[in-house]
């Protein structure tokens, strides 16, 4: 897709290169970090998560922990954040 839009980009893979609770609280900054943890996920299903009520720093530290938990791709593009694989939505906040 990156190829087709001609878009460059900045990756990186969270995965193996885990992200700090202070680059999360940054990424996120006026956003809930709730809403960025991935409930597909085998992690969040191995760790019971399904039904609980987590708070924002809660969220940060799970992710921070485990970060299988965040949902990806998360794209910005300018002040537009996408977060999963949406085409659509990445093509237009790309073009």
């Amino acid at each position: 897709m990156r190829k087709d839009l001609g878009a460059e980009l900045d990756e990186r893979d969270y995965a193996k290169t885990a992200l700090s609770a202070a680059e999360l609280k940054d990424l996120f900054a006026d956003r809930d970090p709730r809403d960025f943890l991935n409930p597909r996920s085998p992690a969040f299903k191995a760790m019971g998560l399904a039904g609980k009520t987590l708070t924002a720093e809660q969220a940060i530290a799970l992710m921070v922990k485990e970060p299988n938990l965040i949902k990806r791709p998360i794209v910005v593009a300018g002040k537009q954040m996408i977060a999963g694989f949406d085409r659509d939505r990445l093509r237009a906040a790309l073009k």
